[in-house]
């Protein structure tokens, strides 16, 4: 015979458990369904990125703060509501150009704020429109 206390936290496991699911594995989406509004571009055009480029190499919050560099959360931070979900890619794609310092080890490639291995913003934008064109 089993408790009301154990009962309860079996019953909260299995709560927890549903909770931790992947949303993909209770509802999976339609086939032409990316979860994202219909209206919303799923990728940030050259145009859009190079313009978000020029504003982080120019940024304050990004160059001037100690220590110096870009993360995923100061690219956030300075994008408008509606684009923050692309921080990470943002992040991506400075990183394939080659803009960024290299991280001091691999595991902190994500994890550190990276300055800008240059401050030549035309070079800069130059760099993520160049790698941003040979990935399309």
């Amino acid at each position: 015979m089993r408790s009301a206390s154990s009962e309860t936290s079996d019953s909260l496991i299995a709560a927890l458990l549903r909770a931790l699911e992947p949303a993909s594995a209770s509802d999976p989406p339609d086939d032409d369904s990316t979860g994202a509004p219909k209206n919303v571009p799923q990728t940030l055009s050259v145009e859009r990125l190079a313009a978000i480029a020029t504003m982080l190499a120019t940024a304050p919050s990004i160059v001037a703060v100690v220590p110096p560099g870009v993360t995923k959360g100061r690219i956030a931070a300075l994008l408008p509501p509606d684009e923050r979900r692309y921080a990470g890619t943002v992040m991506e794609a400075l990183d394939r150009a080659g803009v960024l310092v290299e991280p001091r080890a691999e595991a902190l490639r994500w994890r550190e704020p990276r300055p800008f291995c240059r401050d030549d913003c035309d070079w800069i934008v130059a760099q993520v429109r160049s790698s941003r064109m040979e990935d399309q």
